[in-house]
């Protein structure tokens, strides 16, 4: 009988594989992202067209409950793994989805509101401060060390937007002052970030086909961006809301032309990336068509809540097989 010799140094070994735990990727809360602010739509839906209640309730209660199991497998591996979570946050991509954590627990204060005021704000505030401190250590690095344009996509875009989601959430629960802190410095990074990747987009070698559909982070910003300012101008549509609702729909039709190169390729867990921003462009379509009534507004509104809760319901499917495969986390 022949045995391999383990102990002889010659002999190569396979690399062990890394606990569960240590492979969770922080880029999972895009999930919470993606069905929570898909669920805010829907409830805007209800206050503007009337649309069941139901649908929004039982997307909140999806999104809470995996925002949980989320947070408490993630303080673990934190406990656990903490080599493993360094190593993402020193990642020059996967650092960007770790501001996903707070972004998420905004997109649940909004939601949550209308049930608990008392959850609502404090979901806000742990949101708000720990999006302040990733995204000020993430611009921080982005300033004090040399960045490889290679490697930027999109997703860099997760500090930035967060800034703006804020006063979403925080103006009617308040928080005015605060809320255009975020806001402005949101607002004037985005301007410089977009440059930036855009660049990126049009002169560097392409991304690779599991970055792809980041590029549909690029509607968020003029999207949410629309929100925020109907919250600061109690619903009235200005000349910035015009400008925003025209920019954020010229958006979504250059990725609507550009959706079959999006998913051409693999599917991975960052096609959920392409979840948020599609709920964020419907939930301001909602807003604009109540805050500025017309039959082409309530035309694009519908039309952008059915392409949220497709996109949703198409990434969910294919990422609950994704899960069973248990591919999901043995991506590098």
């Amino acid at each position: 009988m022949v045995t391999s010799d383990t102990s002889n140094p010659a002999v190569p070994q396979a690399p062990l594989e890394k606990p569960l735990l240590a492979r969770l990727s922080i880029a999972m809360f895009a999930m919470v992202m993606g069905v929570g602010g898909l669920a805010n739509a829907w409830a805007l839906a209800h206050t503007v067209f009337g649309a069941p209640v139901i649908i929004s309730q039982a997307l909140l209660l999806l999104a809470v409950v995996a925002f949980a199991l989320l947070f408490v497998t993630h303080l673990a591996k934190l406990g656990f793994h903490f080599k493993a979570v360094a190593e993402e946050f020193a990642h020059p991509v996967r650092s960007s989805f770790f501001p996903a954590t707070s972004v998420a627990a905004i997109v649940l204060s909004i939601g949550t509101r209308a049930y608990s005021v008392e959850l609502a704000q404090g979901l806000w505030w742990f949101g708000a401060v720990l999006h302040l401190m990733l995204a000020m250590t993430l611009i921080r690095r982005w300033i004090t060390h040399a960045q490889d344009e290679s490697v930027l996509t999109p997703a860099w875009f997760i500090p930035i937007v967060g800034n703006i989601l804020v006063p979403v959430g925080g103006v009617p629960l308040g928080h005015v002052e605060i809320s255009w802190f975020f806001f402005s410095v949101g607002l004037v990074f985005w301007l410089m970030f977009f440059t930036i990747v855009l660049h990126r987009v049009l002169f560097v070698p392409a991304m690779s086909a599991r970055s792809v559909p980041t590029l549909f982070i690029l509607l968020a910003p003029p999207s949410i961006g629309l929100s925020a300012y109907l919250a600061f101008t109690g619903g009235f549509a200005g000349p910035l809301a015009h400008i925003l609702y025209s920019l954020a729909l010229f958006i979504a039709i250059l990725l609507l032309t550009l959706l079959r190169h999006v998913t051409h390729g693999p599917f991975f867990m960052s096609w959920w990336a392409m979840t948020f921003p599609v709920d964020g462009w419907a939930g301001a379509a909602l807003a604009y068509q109540h805050a500025q009534p017309s039959a082409y507004a309530q035309a694009i509104a519908v039309f952008a809540l059915a392409a949220a809760s497709l996109v949703v319901l198409l990434i969910g499917a294919r990422t609950a097989f994704y899960m069973l495969s248990g591919k999901a986390f043995n991506e590098d």
